[in-house]
């Protein structure tokens, strides 16, 4: 079957079987792959109401259809299981190689249930699945344990996603990471590796994938390729090409996108320091520029501080770590966010959450709240990167009052009380993204809409089709009309969140789709698979797996009306660049839900939209 190796495997890690599965062509057209795919398997097998930190929880590494293809900037792969932090839908993307090396290891798919007795890695090599002893690398960093992996096994060029001592102690914003700091971040997805005793997932081969038409592959990378390297003509291109994300809050602070002390200021007058923490300010300490499989444009980088309290060696901070560990902190200072992101990534947390916490604490620390009694002696003072760090590590070790902060600021707040829940900044229990709604209200229906809740991303397309009016050259992905401007901006959404499920299940990066490239997704597909595959098909598959995703939350007992922004999120600013602006999320997203043909009120799937797109039926 072109495109896909064919099979998927399914390791039960409470009885250590291996059951392999082989997987009709007619799923992989319906579901794609990543999240689409990982839907299907969820809530096919998975029963209702799990503990997400049980045995019944499983948990799923995807790759998406074009890993593996050499086509350019396809290198996600989609981690996916209940969220343990938000009880809903959870998933998390992560780039660099280890999507490909899935199916090179002879699969397209990996799930794993039960809780091993003893910890484990699982290394999935051509097809063969062993699990292998992991008592000697609990407790280690994730790089420790990384490169003790290649030594062990002999193999530098073996891929591998770990957790750190955040999953390990089950920590709620826990991460994944691969490949030297890509990170599978949000969701708490680390925090049920760690539930399962799995510490590590290792993946090695040479299977080949089958290209349709592989003339025509090349035609099409050839063209793309050039496309991209036009720098001049595509700014974002330009930006990430150059200083990277670390480059956003120059124009995001001025903009009022990015929040700055834990949400409740915006605008560059609140945070006047903003430049000292992005772009050459954090690029002078690059040591050399870095790239995810088959993407040409190498936005990442590794960066090393010499000497001074803040020394120290990893990668580079993106957009949304920057913002976690400096604007929402008033914190000025460039080296501390860069180590702050390097313990973020040793310890396998999750920066968006992470900093968030971090200002929550700090809110409630200025408000009375919580004093040094409770902070273990730290003064948790705004700006002061000593005092920033120190709490850092309690969180990622689970120390005195780190240990209250290390499931997040919904439980923390809980554990507070005294009325700390107004500082915590959460979606449904998940930390948003660093972009500020009321500028880009899709951005709010992203966060409040989705069935995994507080994502920034998923709201891309959805931007980028309303601003230029077209994902792409066919017509059937130009901008829908509407009796009225709400019912518009719902069928809006809804077109660019479809399209853009289908963009990512395929293994894309979405900054391919945000680049001002009309990237040919349709084409792609069509030659490495060879079906007649259409712009329409690509909108209905991704509805398939957004009303999938859906349906899970609404078994577990939850609808759209669980996922409210915070006050603070939603109310017309009173400073900044867009002050008095007022957005009613609550219309933007019930005309979402009637243009999916959900309930509107609810987000519940009409009987008739399932029906319409096969989820009634075991698609086998």
């Amino acid at each position: 079957m072109a495109g896909y190796v064919g099979k998927i495997a399914f390791v039960d890690l409470s009885s250590s079987m291996v059951k392999k599965e082989v997987v009709g062509e007619s799923i992989y057209r319906n579901f794609i792959g990543g999240v689409g795919f990982g839907a299907r398997v969820l809530y096919e097998r998975m029963k209702p109401s799990a503990d997400p930190l049980s045995a019944d929880n499983m948990v799923g590494f995807v790759a998406g259809l074009l890993n593996g293809t050499h086509t350019p900037m396809a290198s996600k792969y989609m981690v996916v299981t209940k969220s343990p932090l938000t009880y809903t839908w959870g998933d998390s993307n992560s780039g660099g190689f280890f999507g490909s090396e899935i199916k090179a290891a002879g699969y397209d798919a990996i799930f794993f249930s039960g809780i091993s007795a003893k910890p484990v890695y699982v290394l999935i090599h051509d097809g063969e699945v062993e699990i292998k002893d992991a008592a000697h690398l609990w407790g280690k960093e994730t790089y420790d344990t990384v490169e003790w992996l290649h030594n062990e096994l002999g193999d530098k060029k073996l891929r591998i996603a770990c957790i750190g001592h955040g999953g390990e102690r089950c920590s709620l914003i826990s991460s994944i990471i691969n490949d030297d700091g890509r990170i599978a971040g949000r969701s708490g997805v680390g925090a049920v590796m760690g539930s399962k005793k799995l510490k590590a997932v290792v993946v090695r081969g040479t299977t080949p994938i089958e290209i349709a038409n592989s003339s025509e592959l090349q035609r099409l990378r050839t063209d793309i390729l050039s496309h991209l390297r036009d720098v001049e003509q595509l700014p974002f291109i330009k930006a990430l090409s150059g200083p990277g994300t670390c480059g956003g809050p120059l124009g995001l602070v001025p903009g009022g996108a990015a929040p700055i002390k834990n949400w409740t200021l915006i605008g560059p007058e609140a945070f006047p320091d903003y430049a000292k923490i992005a772009g050459a300010n954090i690029t002078k300490y690059q040591l050399k520029k870095s790239g995810c499989g088959n993407c040409p444009i190498n936005c990442g980088g590794m960066v090393s501080i010499k000497e001074g309290p803040f020394a120290t060696e990893g990668r580079k901070p993106e957009y949304e770590t920057i913002a976690a560990f400096g604007t929402m902190l008033l914190n000025s200072n460039a080296e501390s966010i860069i180590k702050a992101n390097d313990i973020c990534d040793r310890y396998g947390f999750d920066t968006i959450s992470t900093g968030t916490v971090i200002a929550f604490a700090m809110e409630c620390y200025e408000k009375g709240i919580i004093g040094k009694e409770e902070t273990n002696g730290i003064e948790l003072t705004w700006g002061d990167p000593s005092a920033i760090l120190s709490m850092l590590e309690k969180i990622v070790k689970r120390e005195g009052f780190g240990d209250v902060l290390a499931d997040g600021v919904e439980r923390a707040a809980k554990r507070i009380g005294k009325g700390a829940e107004k500082c915590a900044m959460h979606i449904h229990g998940q930390e948003p993204g660093f972009h500020d709604p009321r500028l880009f209200p899709f951005r709010g229906l992203g966060y409040v809409a989705g069935a995994a809740p507080g994502r920034h991303m998923v709201s891309t397309a959805s931007i980028r089709l309303d601003g230029e009016g077209k994902l792409g050259p066919s017509s059937e992905l130009q901008k829908p009309e509407g009796e009225n401007e709400p019912e518009r901006k719902g069928k809006i959404y809804a077109m660019g969140a479809s399209y853009s499920q289908t963009f990512s299940d395929s293994g894309m990066c979405l900054f391919a789709l945000s680049a001002g490239t009309q990237f040919p997704l349709v084409e792609f597909i069509r030659v490495v698979t060879g079906w007649d595959f259409t712009a329409a098909e690509a909108i209905k598959t991704g509805k398939r797996t957004l009303t999938l995703r859906q349906a899970f939350n609404c078994r577990e007992g939850l609808t759209s009306k669980d996922f409210k922004l915070p006050e603070r999120m939603s109310q017309p600013p009173t400073m900044g660049p867009f002050s008095g602006k007022v957005i009613d999320f609550e219309e933007l997203k019930a005309n979402y839900h009637r243009a999916m043909n959900w309930e509107a009120e609810t987000g519940i799937p009409s009987p008739q939209s399932l029906m319409e797109l096969g989820i009634n039926k075991s698609d086998s």
